[in-house]
């Protein structure tokens, strides 16, 4: 049987029928080699060797995700409501049969019984991998277990342009209009994109990809992360005169009206002058939507002060041992858990990776990373969750900041990165042009920042060491400013989030648990305020918990609820079909 060391992990065909035995890890290296200091455990299907202080467990490959495939059983029939329906949308049963959607009855959760439902299947090489079940008053649903994919899919390979939607609904209508090289997001304007990694290439390889979203807030905020991922270059952005979507300009208008919001779409501005008609819908959103907090991480201590949004820049700073890291990781772990986000980091400091990877694992599954306190099932599940969300760029000889965007720009295209970390500043390559002093690198360094969390819309959190570290009379540590850091103040005025982190000593004048964060600068308004976050350190798992509250060490497993299918939970806005 395989057994994989907890060392090395190495992996060793271990015949363990005696009790005890010889350690593959260390016999080879001492001198007799034939102490028996390896014990095996029936109980647990485990081993230890009392020399070398490893334990093996029965090695489990990891495996990919397996999808569950519904079946077809070649469903066309339509009832008389759900034909009518389509009619008072134009969208001609012709049209619905050359997609093949079909009426059935399905159990949906948000009614707890069966219904009457439109049924839209998915095919991928006329291979049926999903279902969507639409029932009354917005319900919906996909196939439990099915992998996500385009709706439409085979049209993304058989033309050199595509238009992406929103829904089915606006599918079938660009469809209806003469279009067939139309696909649309499986799940509406949802935070889950899984669907863009497998085929983002194809997508860039595209001559025009146009875009096809509802104009309201979460309609844009799908359009901008399309065009952030398929390239600014190739999207062209559908204008609707005012309507809410292709659907409802449709409705209203005539088919080769339709036909004209093709010729008239434009890429999106990035540079140069611009009008105010080339961000409408942005202008209307934020007239009619106001000006949004970002999100929250469900840490009522930190959501006073500091709430998040992509496009920013953040620097944190604290003297050694503070716990800037774990602050930065923890953060990240509520940011993916709740929000979807996906983050790649710059982190030398934390090689070799497997010491990271320890610090994520027990954020999320919230036990200490060894066989003693997490099972194998925790184990491979934390491995799944780390390994589609959280990535590393590679420390090179020479690592300069061109070098880590260039890289950060490819990961923001291929997986929908949100985030950037680089952990720390002091250990970049940098490289000042001749005659230019530290201030004016440091405000170049931060500016091309900027320009890059802007234009590709994540958050990047810079990591930096004070140039000093100070002590009161005391002899307690001073709390650090963003003014501290080396070389310049530019580290506080060009950051839209600036925060220390600050370890209180205990008694005994060691760093105890005992954690403050002071929000030195949050840039806007919407966003936070000024202000310190009262907390404690939990050694257990390294999440960061309201100091003084209820349950004072939270030590459960944050992926139990994640692994629930979320496909059935669709935020999804469209018109309600008469059921």
């Amino acid at each position: 049987m395989k057994y994989q060391s907890s060392n090395s992990r190495n992996i060793y065909e271990l015949d363990l029928i005696k009790k005890r035995g010889l350690c593959p890890e260390c016999t080879n290296d001492r001198k007799k080699k034939n102490n028996k200091d390896l014990e095996y455990y029936k109980e647990s299907n485990s081993a230890y060797c009392f020399h070398c202080n490893t334990t093996f467990f029965e090695y489990k490959p990891f495996e990919a995700k397996q999808y569950k495939k519904p079946e077809w059983n070649n469903k066309t029939k339509l009832t008389d409501k759900a034909v009518k329906y389509f009619e008072s949308r134009k969208i001609r049963q012709d049209v619905l049969n050359k997609m093949k959607v079909y009426s059935d009855v399905e159990y949906m959760p948000q009614f707890e019984k069966e219904i009457e439902v439109i049924c839209f299947p998915f095919f991928v090489n006329n291979d049926l991998v999903n279902v969507k079940y639409r029932g009354a008053k917005k319900s919906f649903k996909l196939y439990s277990g099915a992998k996500l994919v385009f709706y439409n899919y085979d049209a993304l390979i058989e033309h050199d342009q595509i238009i992406i939607t929103e829904g089915e609904i606006d599918c079938l209508t660009w469809i209806a209009c003469g279009y067939n090289n139309v696909i649309s997001v499986p799940n509406g304007a949802n935070k889950n994109t899984e669907y863009l990694d497998e085929v983002i290439d194809i997508l860039s390889a595209k001559e025009k990809v146009f875009i096809s979203t509802d104009i309201d807030s979460k309609g844009i905020e799908l359009r901008d992360e399309l065009i952030k991922r398929i390239g600014f270059d190739k999207c062209f952005i559908i204008d609707y005169k005012g309507c809410k979507d292709v659907n409802e300009y449709l409705v209203k208008n005539d088919f080769i009206n339709v036909v004209a919001l093709i010729d008239n779409a434009k890429l999106k501005p990035i540079d140069g002058v611009i009008k105010a008609e080339d961000i409408y819908n942005d202008i209307q959103d934020y007239y009619l939507q106001g000006d949004k907090s970002g999100l929250t991480i469900n840490v009522s201590c930190i959501d006073e002060f500091a709430t998040w949004e992509t496009s920013r820049l953040a620097v944190c700073t604290g003297i050694p041992s503070s716990g800037k890291s774990e602050f930065v990781d923890y953060l990240l772990v509520k940011l993916n858990l709740l929000h979807g986000w996906k983050s790649v980091y710059f982190t030398p400091e934390n090689y070799p990776l497997k010491y990271h990877y320890e610090k994520l694992h027990e954020k999320l599954i919230g036990k200490k990373f060894n066989t003693v306190n997490s099972s194998t099932i925790e184990f491979d599940m934390a491995y799944e969750h780390i390994n589609e969300n959280f990535f590393y760029i590679q420390p090179q000889e020479s690592t300069c900041i061109d070098f880590i965007l260039e890289r950060t720009k490819f990961m923001i295209k291929s997986k929908g990165i949100k985030c950037l970390v680089i952990d720390p500043y002091n250990k970049l390559d940098h490289q000042w042009k001749s005659g230019q002093s530290e201030t004016n690198y440091i405000s170049s360094f931060l500016d091309k920042l900027t320009h890059f969390c802007k234009l590709y819309d994540i958050l990047i959190i810079l990591v930096a060491h004070p140039r000093k570290i100070d002590k009161n009379k005391d002899g307690e540590f001073l709390i650090p400013t963003l003014y501290d850091i080396a070389g310049s103040a530019n580290f506080y005025n060009k950051t839209d989030y600036g925060f220390t982190v600050h370890r209180l000593p205990d008694e005994g004048g060691k760093m105890g648990n005992e954690v403050e964060v002071h929000w030195q600068k949050i840039k806007f308004k919407n966003l936070g305020k000024q202000g310190v976050s009262e907390m404690n350190y939990n050694y257990n798992n390294g999440r960061f918990e309201n100091k003084g509250a209820v349950n004072d060490w939270d030590n459960n497993n944050y992926l139990i609820k994640n692994i629930e299918n979320n496909y059935t939970k669709i935020d999804y806005s469209s018109d309600e079909a008469p059921f």
